[in-house]
């Protein structure tokens, strides 16, 4: 079972080696240098740690104007357990950190808390005050500090390397089938389940209304979509997300409909991933062409995830 630390002070560990860096949204690059750490770790019977920030640093730096955070500290601390880590140690980023120099950044929790025997990072990594620090200024300090350093080649698809941005505009422009070839895993989007309006409940589809709690989460653009929600067993979803116009809705909110699904979830988080969009939000002019329309989403959410069978994937089984 994995471990979670917050590295406020050394802790004594077998021959850690340890990767860095935000992980937003666990794609199958991130991935890549953390199955690299594990096989090492695992090689010379280590620990392997990985190290990451919360908040998100361009949050804190950038604030409303930051790119939206694809994966929320509780997906990405399920994600990594999923994988095998053995540690994560979640470092708070604030002012302090920020202007940390490189060096001071290695020594302070990579040498003096973590005694870091091994360190991994990616190919394009910036560590340290602006980001001044990459793969040859860890290797200086490896000489310096006395531990190896290793960077995995970049993953590419379709001749570009893998990154967050081509997962945020893939999201936005409703093409699920690209984020989840870039992420390796379908879209997490879990929530709070809260007090709605109850109208789908009205209509004869009872919806749990989700509040994201992590500022900044990338939200898909505005549609229908079929998901998968992850409880006692896997429920297919029916999720929409948008202002509702046929109820004159002047705020987005997120509704998901769990398919032969009756508990009650009011105050629990729901683990929820995206899988397919189904269409683009609209007004309709009655309640019964809602209904039938809703009766024809749940009909093509089955049909896109039949053929997943139960539905898993290397994260979320």
């Amino acid at each position: 079972m994995m471990r979670i630390i917050t590295l406020e002070e050394p802790v004594a560990l077998a021959h850690p080696v340890v990767t860095v860096g935000t992980f937003d949204g666990i794609h199958i690059g991130h991935v890549s240098v953390i199955e690299a750490m594990i096989d090492m770790a695992r090689t010379c019977r280590g620990t392997s740690v990985v190290v990451t920030f919360d908040p998100h640093p361009r949050q804190f730096i950038d604030g409303a104007d930051a790119p939206g955070v694809l994966t929320s500290l509780e997906e990405k601390k399920h994600c990594l357990a999923s994988l095998g880590v053995d540690i994560l140690a979640v470092v708070e980023f604030d002012d302090a950190l920020r202007r940390m120099s490189p060096e001071v950044f290695v020594k302070c929790f990579l040498v003096d808390r973590l005694s870091a025997r091994s360190v991994i990072i990616g190919y394009d990594h910036g560590f340290g005050r602006g980001r001044q620090g990459g793969f040859e200024t860890m290797k200086r300090l490896g000489k310096q500090f006395g531990f190896s350093v290793f960077s995995p080649p970049a993953v590419c698809i379709a001749e570009k390397p893998v990154s967050s941005t081509r997962i945020r505009n893939a999201l936005l422009g409703g093409d699920l089938d690209a984020v989840i070839q870039l992420m390796g895993h379908p879209y997490p989007l879990w929530g709070r389940v809260v007090e709605g309006e109850k109208r789908g409940r009205a209509l004869g589809f009872p919806t749990a209304n989700l509040l994201f709690e992590t500022p900044g989460k990338l939200l898909p653009t505005p549609g229908v979509y079929a998901g998968i929600a992850r409880l006692d067993q896997p429920y297919i979803a029916v999720v929409n997300y948008g202002e509702r116009p046929t109820f004159g809705g002047q705020s987005a909110r997120c509704e998901v409909h769990l398919l032969n699904f009756s508990q009650n979830l009011y105050g629990k988080i729901l683990p929820l991933e995206i899988w397919r969009r189904i269409r683009g939000e609209r007004e309709f002019g009655s309640k019964e062409a809602l209904v039938e329309q809703i009766q024809a989403d749940i009909q093509t959410a089955e049909d896109m995830l039949s053929r997943h069978h139960t539905y898993g994937g290397k994260f979320w089984r």
